[in-house]
C-alpha cells in the first residue's frame, strides 16, 4: 500500500509527464506549421518566377507584346522591317530570302531591300488567301500559311534561335547543335535542333498542334498544374495536340503528309469533319463559307482537294463527293 505522500508524488509525476507530452506535441505542430508556411511561400515564389520567365523569357516576346499581333484579313503579304517600314509583296507565289548578315532581303529573286541591324526583328504578316516561303538568315526555311504572322530576329545571336508564330507554318530547320531553334506560340514552345514539322496555332482555334515529319522536337506547355510547366517529346509520324481550354496535351501516330500538303497546293483529308474542312478552305481562299446544318458539320470527307483550282471548283468536288448542297450568295457560300 502506498502512503498518502507516495500517492501524491506519483500523481504529480503523471501530471508532469502528460503536460510534457502535450507541450512536445504543440511544439511539433508549430514546427510543422512553420515548415508548411515556408514551403508554400517558396513554391509561390518559384511559381511567380516561373510564370514571369515563361511569359517574358526573351526580347522576342517583349517585342511581340509591344508591336501587337494583328493579322490583316485582306490585302497583300506584308514585310515589316526593323524600322517599322512596311514592304508590300504583291507576287502570286511570293518568297523572301535573307542574306547571312540579315542586312539584305531578296523578294522573289529580284527586288532587294536593305535594312540596318540596329533593332533586330522583322515580321511577316500573311492575310487570308495568301501564302509565302521565307528563308531566314541562318538557312532555315519557313512556309507560312494564310492568316499567319511570324516574328523573328534578322540575325540569330546568343545560344538559341527563336521565332514567334501566330497561325500555321511548316519549318525546315537548319541543324545547329550549339544553337537550338525554338518556335514560340501563345500555348507552347517547341525546341528543335534540325527537323521538319508543321505547327498550327490560330487564335480562333481551341487547340495548337504540331505534326512531325523528320527529326525530334520537345514541346513545353502550360500544363494543368498551377506551378510547373509540362513537356512532351515527339518522334516522326506523331501529331501532338494541346487543348488550350483544358490545358492538356495528347499525341497519336498519324500520316503527317496531310499536315504538310498545303505547302504543295493540296489539302489531303481522311475522315475529316466538314466544319474543319470549311474553316481551312475559308482561310486558304479568303472567302466566307457557312454550314447551316448541324448534321452536315459532323459529316466526314476523305480525299484530295487541288488548291490550284478556284474555290468554286473545290466546292463542286465536295458537292459531288458528299450529299451537301450549297448556294453562292455574292461570293459567300452557304451549305445546307
Amino acid at each position: 500500500m502506498l502512503t498518502e505522500e507516495e500517492k501524491k508524488l506519483l500523481k504529480n509525476k503523471i501530471n508532469a509527464s502528460v503536460t510534457e507530452y502535450y507541450n512536445k506535441r504543440k511544439k511539433r505542430r508549430l514546427v510543422y506549421y512553420y515548415i508548411s508556411v515556408a514551403a508554400a511561400i517558396t513554391i509561390m515564389f518559384f511559381s511567380i518566377k516561373y510564370t514571369n520567365t515563361y511569359q517574358n523569357s526573351s526580347a522576342l516576346k517583349n517585342y511581340v507584346d509591344v508591336t501587337g499581333t494583328n493579322i490583316d484579313k485582306d490585302g497583300d503579304v506584308k514585310l515589316v522591317l526593323n524600322d517599322k517600314e512596311e514592304v508590300q509583296i504583291t507576287e502570286e507565289a511570293p518568297s523572301i530570302t535573307y542574306s547571312s548578315s540579315g542586312g539584305e532581303v531578296t523578294v522573289n529573286n529580284s527586288k532587294i531591300v536593305e535594312q540596318s541591324l540596329e533593332n533586330t526583328f522583322n515580321t511577316i504578316i500573311v492575310p487570308y488567301g495568301k501564302r509565302i516561303k521565307i528563308t531566314l538568315s541562318e538557312g532555315t526555311k519557313v512556309w507560312l500559311n494564310s492568316g499567319s504572322r511570324l516574328t523573328y530576329p534578322v540575325v540569330f545571336n546568343g545560344d538559341k534561335r527563336e521565332v514567334h508564330l501566330i497561325g500555321e507554318a511548316i519549318f525546315d530547320v537548319m541543324h545547329n547543335n550549339k544553337q537550338p531553334f525554338y518556335v514560340v506560340t501563345d500555348d507552347y514552345d517547341i525546341k528543335v535542333l534540325g527537323t521538319v514539322f508543321n505547327v498550327s496555332s490560330y487564335s480562333d482555334d481551341d487547340y495548337t498542334s504540331t505534326a512531325l515529319e523528320r527529326g525530334s522536337v520537345m514541346i513545353k506547355y502550360k500544363g494543368s498544374s498551377f506551378f510547373w510547366k509540362s513537356s512532351m517529346k515527339i518522334t516522326p509520324g506523331t501529331l501532338a495536340i494541346y487543348n488550350n481550354k483544358t490545358k492538356k496535351m495528347s499525341s497519336n501516330r498519324v500520316d503527317v503528309t496531310k499536315y504538310m500538303s498545303w505547302r504543295d497546293g493540296k489539302f489531303i483529308f481522311k475522315k475529316q469533319r466538314m466544319d474543319v474542312i470549311v474553316k481551312k478552305l475559308s482561310r486558304y481562299y479568303n472567302v466566307t463559307i457557312l454550314i447551316e446544318s448541324e448534321e452536315l458539320k459532323k459529316q466526314t470527307f476523305s480525299g484530295h482537294l487541288d488548291l490550284k483550282d478556284s474555290v468554286e471548283k473545290v466546292m463542286e468536288v465536295l458537292k459531288q463527293s458528299t450529299d451537301l448542297r450549297y448556294k453562292n450568295e455574292n461570293g459567300k457560300f452557304v451549305i445546307n
